[in-house]
């Protein structure tokens, strides 16, 4: 029995492998994200997304942190994707950009955050080109282990499929609302 307890003990001792898991969904899409903290500026972020009658994203990205005041916080970096869709050719990209995020002096609780992450021709592959992802949300922190937020996302990209260019094929596009758990 001491066996057991020991174990239980050791198990719920170890440090958490996630800095934070976000979900977020609206009508027709769920998206999961997984952020690990590397050190105090680099972080990895690895993301599912899934549209109803569209298809699936995966990317993994990894991203430099820096603080520019009190108040703006800032991330730059890449990621790579890979987009299974389930209409138009499956395509991958290295897409390159990142995120602002204000949180007003008066109020400690409330952000507002902005992305934005592109990969052009040369570095999309297979028959997509030309990602484009934006992102705005507003955030709450509900506690130190939960922020909320809603906002807006669009995803698209062009694709290129047997000599006929179809432009701006929407991957994601609306209103989503979400929360963050922090471990």
């Amino acid at each position: 029995m001491k066996k057991y307890v020991a174990l239980i003990l050791a198990t719920l001792a170890t440090p958490s492998f996630a800095d934070n898991l976000a979900l977020d969904l609206n009508d027709d899409a769920l998206r999961l994200n997984y952020q690990y903290s590397l050190d105090k500026n680099y972080n990895t972020d690895f993301a599912w997304t899934h549209v109803k009658d569209l298809g699936n994203t995966f990317s993994a990205g990894l991203t430099l942190t820096q603080s520019l005041n009190n108040d703006i916080s800032a991330n730059i970096g890449g990621k790579a994707i890979f987009q299974q869709h389930d209409h138009l050719p499956d395509g991958t990209a290295i897409a390159i950009g990142g995120s602002l995020r204000l949180t007003p002096a008066a109020n400690k609780n409330f952000a507002v955050m902005a992305s934005a992450y592109f990969a052009p021709n040369v570095l999309s592959f297979g028959d997509m080109d030309d990602y484009q992802e934006f992102e705005i949300r507003g955030e709450y922190k509900v506690s130190e282990q939960l922020t909320g937020y809603v906002g807006y996302r669009n995803n698209r990209a062009d694709y290129d499929t047997n000599n006929v260019k179809i432009n701006n094929a929407d991957l994601y596009d609306g209103v989503m609302i979400g929360g963050q758990f922090n471990f």
